[in-house]
Parts: structure tokens; sequence; C-alpha cells
């Protein structure tokens, strides 16, 4: 246990679960702050992701569907589960007919279920969750999507496990493009503007928006990141 205080609030810092996976260590913490419980997820001892820092991941899911021009029946991709809280964003929104979630981290789903009060969004008869692979999911799977969200790292030069590069690269990129249907939006998450990312995203998809982010923290010190969105 670890203690901190925020606010006057004293915070107890405690480890819920730790799983050793194929790529590392994953483990999710819960950070007490007076009578809230907030959860963490770390992947070898580099913060990923808290529930804290809902702002952002809604604003990924809000910037597909605000840009959107298809309407009702809207079909999303989503890379990486990571706490919930994009999925249900997505399911939020009554024109969304179906969000497709890739993880690479079944354990991941499993704390979702467990601890995350997230059950009733994984059992959404929109929601498919599939256990694998963003990169080689969108290679090998030829479906088309109205909007597709890609946030399973701290973006393009701090991944949390080096196959997750390939998410980022130019053949990635040329193969999202194709996934997306006529006028839809890919959303990016990024913890800091990064130049030649944008560069390759401006080559592919010919012109590139950049939205700044700043979500919450437990130590008052403000979580600032990047979204890129492109249109197909």
């Amino acid at each position: 246990m670890v203690e901190r205080t925020f606010q006057g609030l004293a915070m107890d810092r405690r480890v819920v679960q730790r799983s050793s996976t194929r790529t590392g260590e994953l483990q999710l913490a819960s950070v007490q702050a007076g009578t809230v419980t907030h959860f963490e997820l770390i992947v070898n001892g580099v913060f990923l992701m808290a529930t804290y820092n809902a702002l952002s991941n809604r604003a990924l899911i809000d910037t597909v569907m605000e840009t959107s021009k298809s309407g009702r029946h809207i079909n999303l991709l989503i890379g990486g589960l990571g706490m919930g809280i994009s999925l249900r964003q997505a399911l939020a929104y009554s024109n969304v007919r179906s969000v497709c979630v890739v993880e690479f981290e079944s354990r991941i789903i499993n704390w979702n279920r467990e601890y995350l009060d997230n059950a009733d969004v994984l059992d959404d008869v929109r929601t498919e969750v599939v256990v694998g692979d963003f990169y080689e999911y969108v290679q090998g799977n030829p479906r088309s999507y109205h909007g597709i969200v890609l946030d399973i790292d701290n973006g393009p030069d701090r991944v949390v496990r080096p196959e997750n590069r390939r998410a980022y690269s130019v053949s990635a990129l040329q193969t999202l493009r194709t996934r997306l249907r006529p006028d839809g939006t890919l959303a990016i998450w990024s913890h800091a503007v990064n130049r030649s990312y944008e560069r390759a995203l401006d080559r592919v998809f010919g012109g590139v928006t950049r939205q700044q982010t700043c979500d919450h923290s437990l130590t008052g010190k403000p979580l600032e990141g990047v979204i890129y969105a492109v249109r197909a």
C-alpha cells in the first residue's frame, strides 16, 4: 500500500491484481481518494491509463461521432479495451449499431468484468470483443467501419510492447484507410505531439487535424495529450 494526499484527502494505492503474460506484467491498482475509488492500469511498470482519465477516452469517440456523416446505424472499431470508457461512450450513442473492440490481453477483459463494472457494456448486443493483436486484425479482416479509434498505447513513440509499433506504421495507416467507409473518421490518441507521425497521416489521408486534450490527475498535475483525426 502507498499513501498519498490530494486536496487534503488521504489516498491509498493498492495492487488489486497482478498477472504475468506472454508480453510482460499487467497490474491493476486501486486508488482510494476519500469516498471515490479509481483504478489504474500498468503494463510492464509503465502507467497506461486510469478511470480518472475518462475525458480523453470519451473525446476519442466524440471526435469520430461528431465528424461522421453516416447518421443512423453506425459501426465502430476500437483498438484497445483499456478501462472500458471508450466502449461505454460509444454505446451511449443511440445511432451506434455495432462496436467491435480488439483487445490483446484477455486478462484486461476479465478485469473489466470483475472490478470495473463493465459487464453491462461487454454484454450489450451491439458489442463484439475480439481477443487479439489490433494490427493483425485489421490486416486480416476486410470489414469496413464508419469510425475507428486507436488507443492501444501511449502513442506511436511510446508503445507497451514492440509489436504494437506496427499499428502506427504507414502500412497500417494505408490498411486502416481501406477499412473506413466513405467520410469515415480515424481517431488516434497520443501522449504528445509527434510531427513525423503527423506527416505520415497527412501523406496517407491527405490531411490531419490535431486536438489537444487535458485530463484529470489525482496529484493535481494536468495530463495532457493529443487526438489525431483523419478522414477517408
